[in-house]
């Protein structure tokens, strides 16, 4: 799995989860082209777009990850690493 099909895993857990920023073409473009990381403090994610993110990534990577590991994140672009090292190892 490369890094964009990562990055698009993660772009459509974020708009289950209704997070507004990634409808806009640019910022989803550009996520997707890995030119822009996302932070959690722009992103505004509540309880139900966390599990809808974890969701995406169990059922579209195998790797689990609880909401509440989310923390441990400042940026999505954080998370695409750490599952290409998973995915990779």
């Amino acid at each position: 799995m490369n890094e964009r099909e990562i990055r698009l895993i993660l772009a459509d857990g974020l708009e289950a989860g209704a997070v507004h920023q990634v409808n806009d073409v640019s910022i989803r473009e550009s996520f997707l082209a890995g030119t822009r990381d996302l932070t959690f403090a722009e992103l505004e994610m509540d309880s139900l777009a966390k599990m809808e993110l974890c969701i995406a990534i169990e059922v579209g990577t195998g790797v689990s990850l609880a909401p509440e590991e989310l923390g441990r994140f400042a940026a999505i672009g954080e998370i695409v690493t750490m599952l290409r090292k998973r995915l990779h190892a």
